[in-house]
């Protein structure tokens, strides 16, 4: 039995999670996971934590994060600011404990560094960030966009997904890394540079790979979707992101079970160097390297 405990209970992907987990699916009737359980749950607010107790079967509300040590064999965070992040996860990545660390991984590219430097280590397998890059749509156009980039049709694409510059969660890092690492799972991780204009507390990103540019779209308030630009026609999909939850629920119990990370140390701290590259564009004007 893998014991589980949770860190920032503020963002609803926690008591989320912990469903999944904890209790039986609503169409069988069944555990998906009964070989692991949720058992504790740390705020810091102690109202949202002791939800998870109450919704979703956890054993226990921490009085504080090191409650959960000696108790647990995997940590899952799901603060809603990253800046949070390390000073959560470190503890445990120090002691070789597998983690699941949400979106973002951390909002500052120095301290995503010293949490993966301390994981190879110590040998904590990692499991992070969003899990939109797991939803279906994403998945089809990925495959669309690789056999067009193969078969020499590709030329360019639009994709968007909101973002909110002047959240209070850590300002855009809070749903940049959404776009981000969809976009790197769709079109592949040989980002060279970008390049970034504001208006309208939204903003248009420019990325420059090799053989051809892409255009991100962080636009508040607008539905996700994607346009591709190819030789043989144009491909327009929305993209649902229906049941990512439970595909990163998912991929982070496989770890579990395998041992086998989702992405190498190296995948884990590209979104945030991408995001930082972002908001110097965004700041300077100029196009800056990643």
């Amino acid at each position: 039995m893998f014991r589980l405990g949770i860190i920032g209970t503020e963002n609803s992907h926690a008591l989320a999670f912990s469903k999944i987990i904890n209790l039986p699916d609503p169409i069988t009737g069944k555990r998906l996971y009964p070989d692991a359980k949720v058992i504790g749950a740390f705020g810091p607010d102690e109202k949202t934590a002791q939800a998870i107790v109450d919704e979703a079967g956890a054993d226990f509300v921490a009085a504080s994060p090191e409650d959960f040590h000696g108790k647990v064999d995997a940590m899952i965070i799901t603060n809603r600011k990253g800046s949070l992040h390390k000073q959560y996860a470190m503890p445990f990545i120090e002691k070789g404990l597998p983690m699941f660390i949400d979106k973002p991984f951390t909002s500052c590219p120095k301290e995503a560094e010293e949490l993966i430097t301390a994981a190879k280590k110590s040998g904590s397998k990692i499991a992070a960030g969003s899990a939109c890059k797991l939803a279906y749509d994403v998945l089809i156009l990925q495959k669309d966009v690789r056999q067009l980039i193969a078969s020499n049709k590709f030329v360019s694409s639009s994709i968007n997904f909101p973002a909110d510059t002047s959240s209070e969660y850590d300002g855009f890092y809070f749903y940049a890394p959404h776009l981000v690492e969809m976009s790197l799972k769709i079109f592949g991780p040989g980002l060279k540079s970008v390049i970034t204009t504001e208006k309208n507390n939204s903003r248009l990103c420019i990325w420059r790979y090799d053989n051809f540019d892409i255009s991100l779209h962080f636009a508040k308030d607008v539905p996700s979707s994607a346009t591709i630009y190819a030789k043989s026609g144009v491909i327009m999909r929305n993209i649902d992101i229906f049941m990512i939850y439970d595909q990163g629920v998912r991929q982070f119990m496989h770890m579990l079970r395998t041992g086998e990370m989702p992405e190498t140390y190296e995948e884990i701290i590209r979104p945030v160097q991408i995001i930082a590259a972002i908001e110097e564009s965004a700041k300077t004007g100029k196009e800056v390297a990643v």
